[in-house]
């Protein structure tokens, strides 16, 4: 199956134009009586067959090209997208006497991803208990189902999409209890801004907020400063030191980058999740503690463990509670907000007066994927507050790998490429699309630094392949 092929499918949906693959796609699953959803390697949706739409009673035109975090969609396929294996379970809601199974894939050709297909399938309720294979329960969000609404602690953190409202929900309720919550997501997407509102939710908010990165302390250090030490425990030790855990007596302490933390600190962490209990360095009396543990990571735990780095029944005892937070990509449509939530946060800190940012900016900041996510969103725009002349921030204000970008979509909604197929399907050969693509990129950035940056590789990349297809001399 050539899933990837149709990089542009919503578009030629939304005109009422069939693609050669969707037309191959309905040959295939629209006389299933199965629901079959495919999503691209980009998480946008690129075919829903009819039992499917049936099913969820959604506006296939509407939802072609978009993006299964803009819009209403079950962790099932989420799971497998983001972590890219095989994933089912059973989807809980308004669906009368039926339940929903779904498993979904991902697609591999030549072991690159491109893609999930989920297949959904309406069972009897009745039938539930007699189902012999382990599943997950998993909800799907109904546009009639009643959701609970944030609180004003957690009205604060800014956005407004789906998928980011939804892991608030989930860490709202987790505030409400004592249990261990792990927070999940890339560096920059407001982990600790989540285990804050988690702490001044609960009922712990008049209790201490405490903090450690257990990436930034080393190894040797990290025990004495979450369990404090006695006086002369070691050389230096020149006087008792409170560690963290006391600090945060009754309270919440806040374990950030706890995928870092070293193997033999991991035992003795574990030992205070089950015993609630710990020893500072050097001393004999066993203290109790009553903390609640909040701790977040952005790695991949369950590789950890396969490699050996990190303890798996540590792993369960922090897994009580999961919340990921979503990538700044897979949320773009709180970009905008977040713009305008920095234009008035940076001008008041920096006494500066910029109104607004054009649209060909905000287009091209839609188009860019932030590996630095929402601190690397704020950063620039400090940036760009700080240097503008005028009230406005204009495509010439912004980095060019960012600007390119706006340039390079645009002229690819005006124009043909290469890398689309023709009717029959036809591929051009890899050289062909190397060739088109180092050729455009030197002529529209006009440089081998400025097309390298563009394209994601050295400018020495970009010299040698011009030669090498004669595109100079």
């Amino acid at each position: 199956m050539r899933v990837a092929a149709v990089t542009n499918l919503g578009t030629k949906k939304r005109m009422g134009v069939k693609d050669h693959l969707e037309l191959r796609f309905e040959q295939v699953f629209d006389n299933m009586q199965d629901g079959v959803c495919i999503i691209n390697e980009l998480g946008n949706i690129q075919y829903m067959n009819d039992i499917y739409i049936k099913m969820f009673r959604v506006s296939n035109p509407a939802e072609i090209g978009k993006s299964i975090f803009q819009t209403a969609h079950d962790d099932v396929i989420l799971t497998a997208y983001r972590e890219k294996r095989p994933v089912k379970g059973n989807l809980s809601g308004h669906y009368g006497i039926y339940l929903i199974s779904v498993a979904a894939s991902p697609i591999f050709h030549n072991d690159v991803f491109k893609g999930v297909m989920a297949i959904y399938r309406e069972e009897l309720s009745s039938e539930k208990g007699k189902k012999k294979e382990t599943v997950i329960e998993l909800s799907i969000p109904k546009e009639a189902a009643q959701q609970e609404s944030l609180n004003t602690i957690f009205q604060q953190i800014v956005g407004k999409s789906k998928v980011m409202e939804r892991a608030l929900l989930i860490a709202q309720k987790a505030s409400k209890t004592s249990s261990t919550v792990l927070i999940r997501g890339e560096s920059g997407t407001g982990k600790e801004l989540v285990a804050k509102a988690i702490h001044y939710s609960s009922d712990r908010c008049n209790r201490p907020f405490i903090k450690v990165n257990c990436g930034a302390i080393p190894g040797n250090l990290l025990e004495s400063e979450l369990f404090g030490h006695e006086q002369g425990a070691f050389t230096g030790a020149i006087r008792k030191k409170i560690g963290k855990f006391e600090q945060a007596s009754t309270g919440t302490i806040f374990l950030d980058e706890i995928g870092d933390m070293p193997m033999e600190m991991q035992v003795k962490l574990l030992r205070v999740l089950q015993e609630k209990e710990f020893e500072r360095v050097g001393g004999e009396e066993t203290l109790r503690c009553d903390v609640r543990i909040v701790a977040a990571t952005n790695r991949n735990l369950e590789e950890l463990i396969e490699k050996g780095d990190f303890r798996e029944d540590l792993y369960y005892r922090l897994n009580v509670i999961p919340i990921y937070l979503p990538a700044l990509k897979e949320r773009r449509e709180d970009i905008p907000i977040l713009v305008r939530h920095f234009l008035d946060k940076i001008n008041s800190k920096l006494g500066k007066n910029v109104q607004q940012i054009a649209e060909e900016v905000e287009e091209a900041f839609l188009y860019y994927d932030w590996p630095g996510n929402i601190r690397e969103l704020e950063n620039l725009m400090e940036r760009l507050i700080a240097l503008v002349d005028g009230d406005c921030i204009e495509l010439k204000d912004i980095p060019s790998h960012i600007s390119n970008l706006y340039t390079v979509h645009y002229s690819e909604e005006n124009q043909s490429s290469l890398i689309n197929m023709d009717w029959k399907g036809d591929l051009a050969t890899l050289e062909e699309y190397e060739k088109e693509i180092i050729q455009y990129a030197i002529k529209r950035f006009g440089s081998f630094n400025a097309a390298g940056k563009a394209l994601g590789v050295t400018h020495k990349t970009v010299a040698f392949k011009a030669r090498k297809y004669k595109i100079i001399e």
